[in-house]
């Protein structure tokens, strides 16, 4: 299956809106794609043949059902990321407890490890519509609730924490999102469909990490919550206005079994296990060093976050690009690599020759940290893809999902767990994780 992260489109949509990206498209009926014969097999067996110059435009309803799909996956991880950078400080203000913090903080990851797979099955039997719907219905509730521990008595505060996050997660829709664009894009539009649709998740990534710090230091950290939980309920209305039912197939989905008895296809799940327990853990660590090492205070945090991110934005691109080309192995290994780096320099800058008093001791980590992790985010989809029967596209990305946030359950609540200890314990968490990412990636299985 084609990959659905194409370097080249993401690199034409990159500097305009998504909305613009839609407008633009229309006019690709008109280009030609090369005199020279060239065919692609699909995963059918049926060839396409890539010598004719008619490319379909995408159609109105097309465009209003990216719309509704880009809203939806955009505003749910613009409020995951809004409170990425301070969740921590947020979960000590009802506990001691720093490894209490750290499960809230997992907690949403152990909830999609543990629906994943099931949401992204019954979005093949039951159509992606309702599954979408429900997942973002279930999210806000759960965003709701984690606005309102100071509700109640301070013994209670931090399970109704807990409690919030792992409702969360239990909404999870990423799977049922790109298995819907399968389902109403041809073969050869989908990778197209799939950069659109990706361009609002990094959108709310930048605005996230960057604005969350900011309201939570003006407001409080539940404003974020709150504005969280509206967000997803104002999704739920655009979702059923503007997203049509999907089709059933005709043709019995793919077993479970034969779609998870792919070798490659469980090494790409690890590598996002992989991944995602390092970023919670990361980020797990990142605020408090900030404001006990440094003394920054969230509403300055972009001081160190926006240089990260630009960064990271021009590597992405290098990556994706590494990826189109057939080396998306070789690029991980790579992005691995950087993150084990940043683990080391993040408790150790002396390593470096870093002064452990200067800023600069966590913008080389942070920025390190940003270019592996924006670097893997479009290759492991995009190897994914390549394993995933057509009748199961759901089914597989759900399994990958389900890997990926166990990891970030494991990687937050080991975060909380060593947190205590002396900083050469997180230092050597981080660097194995990076590292054992790194092997994967260079000798997991490939067929």
């Amino acid at each position: 299956m084609r990959e659905p992260w194409s370097a080249a489109a993401c690199c034409r949509f990159a500097p305009a809106s998504w909305l613009a990206a839609l407008k633009e498209y229309p006019v690709a009926s008109k280009l030609t794609l090369g005199k020279a014969a060239t065919s692609r097999r699909t995963p059918k067996g049926a060839v396409i043949d890539t010598t004719k110059t008619a490319v379909a435009a995408f159609t109105r309803p097309q465009k209003k059902m990216l719309f509704a799909l880009a809203s939806a996956v955009g505003l749910r991880m613009l409020g995951l990321f809004l409170v990425l950078p301070v969740f921590t400080l947020y979960g000590l203000e009802f506990t001691h407890s720093r490894f209490l913090v750290g499960v809230a903080f997992g907690g949403y990851g152990m909830a999609v490890a543990l629906t994943a797979l099931p949401m992204g099955r019954l979005s093949d039997y039951v159509g992606r519509r309702k599954v979408l719907i429900l997942g973002m219905a279930v999210f806000g509730l759960g965003s709701a609730l984690c606005a309102i521990p100071s509700w109640f008595p301070a013994a209670m505060q931090m399970g109704v924490l807990i409690v919030g996050r792992f409702v969360q997660g239990l909404g999870t829709i990423s799977a049922a999102a790109f298995a819907t664009v399968a389902d109403h894009f041809p073969f050869e539009r989908r990778s197209t469909a799939n950069a659109i649709l990706g361009i609002p998740i990094g959108a709310a990534f930048a605005l996230g990490v960057i604005g969350g710090p900011i309201v939570a230091g003006l407001y409080k950290v539940e404003t974020l919550f709150w504005l969280t939980a509206a967000l997803a309920f104002a999704t739920v209305g655009l979702l059923a206005i503007s997203l049509p039912e999907t089709p059933l197939r005709q043709a019995p989905v793919a077993p479970v079994r034969e779609v998870l008895r792919s070798g490659p296809l469980l090494a790409l799940n690890a590598s996002g296990f992989l991944m995602n327990a390092f970023m919670t853990a990361f980020w797990f660590y990142l605020p408090l060093i900030l404001i006990r090492q440094h003394h920054l205070k969230m509403t300055r945090f972009y001081v160190v976050l926006l240089p990260m991110l630009v960064l990271s934005g021009f590597t992405m691109f290098g990556f994706s690009r590494s990826a189109d080309r057939g080396l998306g192995r070789p690029a991980g290994a790579v992005a691995f690599l950087l993150m084990a780096a940043s683990g080391i320099l993040l408790f150790s800058p002396g390593v470096a020759r870093l002064n452990s008093g200067h800023l600069l001791a966590v913008l080389v980590p942070g920025a390190l940290f940003f270019m592996g992790f924006t670097g893997l985010e479009p290759i492991l989809p995009s190897l994914v893809s390549k394993q995933s029967h057509e009748t199961a596209y759901g089914t597989a990305l759900g399994s990958f999902q389900t890997l990926q946030y166990l990891g970030s359950f494991v990687g937050g609540a080991l975060a909380g767990a060593l947190a205590a200890m002396p900083t050469v314990a997180p230092m050597v968490l981080l660097a194995s994780i990076g590292l054992l990412g790194f092997l994967l990636m260079l000798f997991g299985p490939r067929r």
